[in-house]
């Protein structure tokens, strides 16, 4: 939900963790491979972690 200023943008827990697994299919379908995930701090760690898991990858 955006907030009234138009500055923040606030996110559920369900629908943060529903977005990674939307993202999650999209790699899928488009047939990308790869060997590692990078994830960045400052946000990415979570997504980082959770994609790792689904494709079974390591992160780096």
């Amino acid at each position: 939900m955006l907030t009234e200023d138009g500055k923040h943008l606030y996110v559920s827990y369900d629908e943060y963790h529903n977005l990674i697994e939307k993202l999650a299919i999209r790699v899928h379908q488009s047939g990308w491979q790869f060997d590692t995930i990078l994830c960045l701090a400052r946000g990415g760690m979570r997504p980082g972690d959770i994609l790792s898991r689904i494709f079974d990858k390591p992160l780096a």
